[in-house]
């Protein structure tokens, strides 16, 4: 298999395309209720509505930055996750050549199946190939579940962490990283 594509069950991984905009977005809604219901502000997760994030996915993918890859998990037409991957441009302590995984989302239905493992591995692997040491991504701090994966993963907590004002949950994150040198 490519690092453009793999094959999971009897679905596809391969590189999101436009027209999987409104499967990214809607299945971000449901991820993100289903995901973080426990500890984020109901606020914000009532406040997530399917067409504008489809909207936000379409404006990504037609202008996708340099070095960005979102890839995603489908079977049979449906969207059943996704993941994004880029430069770690806000980890300047990592070095020029760090990546970061800046989501990974499954179907809440298909969490527990292996798919995010499958997805994530592919992802790791693009990075890789590519040149990219050391990789990092953000976890939601209190969500044990995420934690708990990624440091199955080989990805481990190395003291930093940030507030994404950005995103406006108001809920702190930790880095976790692989393959640093140190």
């Amino acid at each position: 298999m490519t690092p453009r594509e793999g094959q999971y069950g009897i679905g596809m991984i391969r590189s999101a395309e436009l027209r999987d905009a409104r499967g990214i977005g809607a299945l971000k809604v449901r991820a993100w209720r289903a995901a973080y219901g426990e500890f984020m502000s109901s606020d914000v997760l009532d406040a997530l509505d399917p067409d504008r994030e489809a909207d936000d996915w379409a404006g990504y993918l037609r202008s996708m930055p340099d070095g960005h890859r979102l890839w995603v998990a489908e079977r049979e037409g449906t969207v059943e996750g996704f993941c994004r991957t880029g430069p770690a441009v806000d980890d300047a302590d990592l070095g020029d050549r760090a990546a970061e995984i800046y989501g990974l989302y499954i179907a809440p239905e298909r969490i527990g199946s292996g798919l995010g493992a499958r997805l994530f591995r592919h992802a790791v692997l693009d990075l890789r190939r590519r040149g990219h040491r050391p990789l990092c991504l953000y976890v939601y701090a209190p969500n044990r579940r995420a934690r708990d994966f990624y440091r199955r993963a080989g990805f481990e907590p190395d003291g930093a962490t940030r507030l994404d004002e950005a995103d406006g949950t108001g809920v702190a994150e930790l880095r976790l990283v692989q393959g640093r040198a140190g």
